[in-house]
């Protein structure tokens, strides 16, 4: 084992301890397990989310081969990345091995930890805006998650936090352009919303805003701030290993490890979670 890959381990170690102390302390939050269980009936967590053991493991796969669109602009940060360090870092941040199938073809979420990972985003997003931050939502699946983000900047404008807006002349993915439902960035072209793993837009966005206090993002726009130092809470799919090694190596970000991939309504559950304590 390398020396970077053991301070890795020592890392994980520590996070893990952490992170188990709070899932397992009712003595820290006594209401998670009913958190958990509203989160598991919503769908975004729980036994039979959308990506099973196959895809989750292709991605590692593809993560190790420094593919841009699972490296969501974090190359120097992944650059030395091995297999079981990207597996033992997934499986700490969703609470089960990636290629664990209690449903075949689906793929399993701890919805302890997604609730775990809510209610510290709503302390973060909370603690910003409340001393009035700069701060930027946004999201590369807005087909899914546009009404979990303009639930969560809203809010965060409602404390008193300066949620930031900028134009930018870029064309990226299919030719389109960086887009605003109302607060929330996503790519767009005037009738439609799109998906993409593209860190090109959130690059382009910071050199505009100057000095941002937290990103509350996924995708690539979650990776180009990570890459930035930029504190940042990202959502995490079980195919997204990207985020769980950064996370592991002591990025300054929350993983919130939720499906991202199911209907829209379906993520209210998590804004109420969220909200809850904060």
């Amino acid at each position: 084992m390398t020396e970077s890959e053991a301070t890795s381990k020592d890392q994980q170690s520590v996070l893990s301890s952490a992170r188990l102390a709070l899932l397992n302390s009712c003595s820290v939050n006594p209401l998670l397990g009913q958190y958990a269980d509203r989160l598991s009936e919503s769908g975004v967590a729980g036994h039979y989310t959308s990506h099973g053991a196959e895809n989750n493991l292709y991605k590692i796969e593809l993560l190790l081969e420094h593919d841009e669109s699972n490296t969501f602009g974090m190359e120097d940060l992944l650059w030395d990345v091995g297999f079981e360090e990207a597996y033992d870092a997934v499986a700490f941040q969703i609470g089960n091995p990636p290629d664990r199938e209690e449903n075949e073809g689906r793929g399993c979420i701890d919805p302890a930890r997604t609730a775990a990972g809510l209610l510290e985003t709503g302390e973060r997003i909370s603690h910003v805006a409340g001393s009035g931050g700069r701060m930027i939502f946004a999201t590369g699946h807005p087909g899914a998650m546009i009404l979990y983000y303009l639930g969560l900047s809203r809010w965060a404008k409602e404390l008193g936090g300066d949620v930031l807006t900028v134009e930018t002349r870029g064309r990226y993915e299919r030719g389109v352009s960086l887009d605003w439902a109302d607060s929330v960035a996503t790519l767009g072209d005037g009738a439609s919303l799109f998906h993409t793993h593209d860190p090109q837009p959130m690059r382009d966005v910071l050199q505009q805003t100057g000095p941002v206090d937290l990103i509350v993002a996924d995708h690539g726009f979650a990776g180009a701030a990570i890459a930035a130092g930029i504190p940042t809470v990202v959502v995490m799919d079980t195919n997204d290993p990207a985020f769980a090694v950064v996370a592991g190596r002591g990025a300054d970000v929350t993983v919130v490890p939720m499906d991202d991939n199911r209907p829209l309504n379906s993520y209210a559950a998590a804004l109420g979670v969220l909200k809850e304590e904060a």
